[in-house]
């Protein structure tokens, strides 16, 4: 019988060494890569978190503006001023368009409302009369007349989180 000896360390490579060393740097950047995939899930979760809080704050201050609206409110006759805006002239834009309207201290107002310390900002402009459209034609002879021609507001409201999600709600009120 041949007895088999280990081989003496001079005559060893070291392959298994060079082979675990590159399993393990394979699993380091799997493991990398993973987690950079759940850091990003986790700020799109996030950010979709706080868009829908300034949502939910712009439709506050939208209900809050139609509030405005319905006491048909003193317009200036030209821009806006605390809220409430001119109608613009034919071809122009409307002053809440301007890039830096809601920026600085362009005739905008605060509403009151807050949702998670996003406090929406909004304009009521005149919007023109119309016709309205829950006018209907009545059989009852003893019932109100209807009032066709409502005045229109177009009411603009911005609501900006701290991290930057934006919201810009738009609504047309009527008001006999």
């Amino acid at each position: 019988m041949r007895n088999i000896q280990p081989p003496r360390p001079a005559q060893q490579r070291g392959a298994a060494l060079v082979v675990v060393l590159l399993l393990l740097l394979i699993v380091t950047l799997l493991g990398l890569a993973s987690m950079r995939g759940t850091i990003l899930q986790e700020r799109m979760a996030a950010n979709t978190v706080t868009r829908a809080m300034a949502f939910q704050a712009a439709e506050a201050g939208l209900r809050e503006a139609e509030g405005v609206a319905s006491g048909k409110p003193g317009l200036p006759s030209s821009g806006c001023s605390n809220g409430a805006c001119a109608r613009a002239a034919s071809g122009q834009a409307a002053a809440w368009e301007a890039d830096d309207f809601w920026d600085t201290a362009g005739g905008w107002r605060l509403a009151a409302a807050a949702t998670n310390d996003i406090r929406p900002q909004f304009v009521v402009e005149d919007f023109g009369r119309g016709v309205s459209s829950s006018c209907t034609n009545n059989l009852d002879m003893s019932a109100d007349e209807c009032t066709s021609q409502m005045q229109v507001y177009r009411i603009t409201v911005h609501s900006r989180a701290s991290n930057g999600a934006e919201v810009l709600l738009q609504s047309l009120y009527e008001v006999q």
